[in-house]
């Protein structure tokens, strides 16, 4: 069982690995001092405006959450569910693994009591409504772009896929929830998944408008730091092109062959890019400072955050112990 469990840990970061080998081919022909300084060119104070988006960003997804957690009942308040949002950013960056949204549901669970079942259902219907806004994008992106942007049709059937998983999941709760309420028929946790699931389909026209609405505002402010950046160095691309830069190689990085969308992201920034006439070296400077704004971004406010409230109240050594 140990060495099963250990072939299986150096498979994964095997897989993980190819984002790198990918990454390696797309900058092995790189003019590495042009691109340092094209990244020197970058104004400091478009920096702070990309800082100051991403906040709005997750003021909005904070927003969200909210009222998801409202409707399942949990009376939370929109503040607390920022800090909680911020903190677990911010542990989603310094450690590995997908500790930062489980620690959301951790928060939740600890603060207001919730069952993990409850609190479970509210951090995941949060979730896809990133997915279905990114893959929508993504989509229309694609559908615009597929006579020039050559994209493997794999790719395609999968964001389909994924789009169709988040649409139906969100209107047709059954689907998902009957089937894992027929396996727990016998045990403690059915009554909780059945009263989650009466919550999700009584709710789920109720929180389409305010769910879609705030998530694609979310997702555009986040497609316009990309468009602000390479103004900077006389590559401007229309807003469309950084919509599709951002869309698919979010899509791309749920994939697991890469680690925080390295290699992924940087072969469809030079492809989009490439299609405005752009060089490589270009959009590569320019996924670099979005990279840099926003995982550094989520470090500092998240980790304000937690110095300065979560902390106090609960450990990342505690929080791991939970997992």
């Amino acid at each position: 069982m140990k060495n099963r469990n250990a072939y299986r840990k150096i498979g994964l970061i095997l897989l993980h690995s190819l984002g790198f080998v990918l990454l390696y081919f797309v900058v092995r022909r790189l003019d590495f001092t042009l691109l340092r300084e094209n990244i020197m060119h970058f104004r400091s104070w478009k920096i702070l405006v990309g800082l100051l988006i991403l906040i709005g960003v997750y003021l909005i997804k904070s927003y969200r959450w909210y009222l998801i957690n409202r409707a399942f009942g949990i009376k939370s308040s929109y503040g607390t569910l920022l800090v909680f949002f911020l903190a677990s950013g911010f542990l989603s960056v310094i450690t590995p693994g997908r500790l930062g949204e489980f620690a959301k549901i951790w928060f939740l669970n600890r603060k207001y009591q919730t069952g993990v079942t409850v609190a479970s259902t509210s951090v995941l219907l949060d979730r896809i409504w990133d997915v279905l806004v990114l893959s929508l994008m993504a989509g229309i992106s694609m559908a615009l772009l597929i006579s020039r942007f050559q994209i493997d049709r794999l790719t395609v059937a999968l964001i389909i896929l994924i789009f169709g998983f988040a649409l139906g999941a969100i209107l047709l709760p059954g689907i998902f929830f009957r089937p894992v309420m027929a396996l727990t028929h016998k045990r403690r946790i059915h009554e909780d998944i059945q009263k989650v699931y009466e919550v999700w389909k009584v709710n789920r026209f109720r929180l389409l408008l305010p769910g879609f609405s705030t998530s694609l505002l979310a997702f555009g402010l986040l497609a316009l730091m990309p468009f602000l950046f390479s103004v900077d160095l006389d590559a401007g691309i229309p807003y469309a092109g950084s919509v599709t830069a951002v869309s698919i190689s979010n899509i791309l990085s749920f994939l697991p062959i890469t680690i925080a969308g390295f290699g992924t992201r940087e072969l469809v920034f030079t492809q989009v890019w490439a299609i405005h006439s752009h060089p490589a070296v270009t959009a590569i400077a320019v996924s670099t400072i979005y990279f840099v704004v926003t995982y550094l971004g989520s470090l500092f406010f998240g980790g304000i955050t937690y110095l300065l409230w979560i902390r106090k109240f609960f450990s990342i050594r505690e929080i791991r112990s939970r997992e």
